[in-house]
């Protein structure tokens, strides 16, 4: 993670932590008071507003922002990063505010590519002695699931074809073995079923008119799926998207090939096909195309994705 350095962590900020209860199997929850003595030791005074519902960290994050919280913490997964993202995009004054990120969830795969420790310690520990970074963020245009258009702001990586059916049977999951287990196996059973999507492909103008693919992940961040390595050469400061398409393999090449996912060298499988672009879009040329936004199912194609530079305050190591 190279982003340019802009400044620290103010020590008068006033702080508000969106917390997602039931983030962890309900952990982040339980633990939430333990949480807050250690965040008030190094941050002072934490004004908690706590999600009810999906979506609903977007709402009080903007309602935080115009109450004059000038420090904004995610305590959860990314799901709840992304909520916070998006909250602190809706609200014009939200740009100079401070995202910090006390990674509480199951696959947690953003805080990989900032370098963010798992242990929540030492994630305290960086709101108040780390750095603040100005990251890339990616609008998302999509169809939502009624059908109506949506957008929506996205920090870590958007994926479409098997990775919208895998995040939409991984969420539905009570993940009782963890982030790791519980996204492996739901790809495998995904994959006994899935025949591949036909699309068009548009990358900055140049397009690829038809294409069966197994995947396609747009990456800011270079991880999803709990550690899945589908974007390596991401970076959140570049002002581009890395582009991952996995075209169309069989059951077998996919499991077989399954060590592609984790070695840091998905580029080196021959279905495989990597991009670099700052526009990106896509549609589907028969039946319908699943996409998931930072881990959540949001939708269906047609989608176009670009990327915005700097365009949020990220507190990192």
């Amino acid at each position: 993670m190279t982003a340019r350095v802009e400044s620290s962590p103010q020590g008068g900020s006033r702080t508000a932590a969106v917390m997602n209860p039931r983030s962890a199997g309900g952990r982040t929850g339980r633990t939430w008071n333990r949480i807050r003595t250690e965040l008030e030791a190094v941050c002072g005074p934490v004004t908690l507003f706590a999600t009810e519902a999906p979506g609903h960290g977007i709402r009080l994050t903007a309602d935080a922002i115009r109450s004059g919280f000038s420090r904004i913490l995610a305590v959860g997964g990314d799901g709840t990063l992304s909520e916070v993202v998006n909250g602190v995009m809706s609200v014009a004054s939200g740009s100079e505010t401070e995202v910090g990120l006390i990674p509480q969830g199951t696959g947690s795969d953003f805080r990989r590519t900032l370098g963010l420790p798992l242990d929540r310690a030492e994630a305290i520990r960086t709101i108040r002695d780390g750095r603040i970074v100005r990251i890339d963020l990616m609008r998302v245009a999509y169809t939502a699931r009624d059908g109506a258009p949506a957008t929506r702001y996205a920090m870590n990586l958007t994926s479409f074809g098997m990775g919208g059916l895998v995040a939409s049977r991984a969420n539905r999951s009570s993940k009782p073995l963890g982030g790791t287990v519980t996204f492996l196996w739901a790809t495998a059973l995904t994959a006994l079923g899935y025949r591949g999507d036909r699309v068009s492909i548009e990358l900055d103008g140049v397009t690829i008119p038809d294409v069966r693919i197994t995947n396609v992940a747009v990456g800011n961040g270079q991880y999803h799926g709990s550690g899945m390595w589908i974007c390596p050469g991401a970076a959140i400061d570049d002002g581009l998207l890395d582009v991952t398409l996995v075209e169309k393999l069989s059951l077998w090449r996919l499991l077989t090939g399954s060590r592609y996912l984790f070695n840091g060298r998905i580029s080196d499988h021959p279905k495989v096909r990597g991009f670099r672009t700052s526009n990106f879009a896509a549609r589907t040329l028969e039946g319908a195309s699943a996409i998931e936004i930072d881990g959540e199912p949001v939708g269906y194609l047609p989608i176009r994705i670009e990327i915005v530079p700097g365009a949020l305050r990220m507190i990192v190591p």
